[in-house]
């Protein structure tokens, strides 16, 4: 296939790597700014992570990139997607190519999934599949194997990509048909990330056990209140994840929560020289499903009330609600708050 690729950062390479070397055509798309170097990826095909074949290419020129590629797979900031579709909008045609969006996140100012952001900006939901699960550039470039998940709204287009894409020693790839709690799932995790670093950092590493249970249950009652499969949960996208997300170091959540603890603040500009705190997805994803709860139970009685205490807890404590001394007794607590829920 001919591929293209929006977006050269950490996980963009990753994509890159993969598709790669199951030699397909790779062109890799990088957002020209002004007075700010190109990326060394750009520049030169490798990175800190990965090296790339000559079969990569690379441009600035968006309306090269889209009109490349028989796919589109996007790969940046979930927070920047609205936004970037609006220079996406100016292309003609854009609205006909198949987009695969590989990247975890709710929108935190509308509660939107970023499939929904997608068919908000003209894109037929036909034409959308996500790409997410447990994996790190720096193991699956040591050639570390994983599994991941592709989901979309119409299963053919899921299950090309699938055979496309899947590569049996390295990537293995699964269909999911539930696109919903595909994508609140993988969101979702980020947020539990940050609390089993915070867990990490206040010494109570063992609460992680509790964590994945009670988490498993809170997010699985969400997807299903937004009308999603409650089973996702336990799949790829989130519990699969937890490997990848609550215990490897290269998980930038869970450095977070723990540089929180550790630098006993949750002040972003001296957190900044540890870790980059603009892609810690989990921060805003947390707003983003108790803005969702909240709506949700503006609707139903109080019988039926969604509660999230994992989710609210992580946001009270890197919201600077709650004294960081008490951040990991705080989540602790809510941990078996949410194994209690009915």
């Amino acid at each position: 296939m001919k591929i293209s690729v929006l977006g050269t950062g950490r996980w963009a390479s990753c994509v890159a790597l993969c598709l790669d070397r199951k030699n397909h055509n790779v062109l890799m798309w990088e957002r020209e700014h002004e007075g700010r170097p190109e990326s060394t990826l750009f520049t030169t095909r490798k990175n800190q992570y990965v090296t790339l074949s000559e079969n990569v290419d690379f441009t600035h020129d968006l309306k090269k990139a889209l009109d490349y590629g028989d796919v589109v797979v996007i790969s940046i900031l979930s927070q920047h997607l609205d936004s970037f579709f609006q220079v996406v909008k100016a292309v003609p045609g854009y609205e006909k190519k198949r987009y695969i969006l590989a990247m975890k996140g709710i929108e935190a100012t509308t509660g939107r999934r970023l499939s929904e952001i997608v068919m908000d900006n003209g894109v037929n939901k036909e034409n959308i599949a996500v790409w997410v699960g447990p994996g790190h550039v720096q193991n699956i470039s040591a050639g570390q194997p994983t599994d991941m998940l592709i989901s979309a709204y119409r299963p053919d287009f899921a299950k090309e990509l699938i055979d496309e894409f899947r590569n049996p020693g390295l990537l293995d790839l699964v269909y999911s048909e539930d696109i919903v709690g595909s994508e609140i799932g993988a969101a979702a995790k980020n947020v539990m990330g940050i609390a089993a670093g915070i867990l990490e950092g206040s010494n109570l590493e063992q609460k992680k056990g509790p964590l994945m249970p009670a988490s498993v249950k809170e997010i699985g009652k969400f997807i299903n209140a937004m009308g999603g499969d409650e089973v996702s949960a336990q799949g790829l996208a989130f519990l699969g994840d937890f490997q990848a997300t609550l215990f490897d170091k290269n998980s930038k959540n869970l450095t977070f929560g723990t540089q929180i603890v550790k630098q006993k603040t949750t002040d972003r500009e001296i957190l900044q020289s540890t870790i980059d705190v603009g892609s810690v997805e989990g921060i805003m994803t947390a707003k983003a499903l108790i803005k969702n709860m909240i709506r949700f139970n503006a609707r139903v009685s109080n019988d039926k009330q969604l509660k999230m205490p994992i989710t609210e807890s992580v946001d009270a404590v890197v919201s600077n609600r709650v004294p960081i001394d008490r951040a990991g007794l705080y989540i602790s607590g809510k941990i078996t708050e949410a194994l209690d829920l009915n």
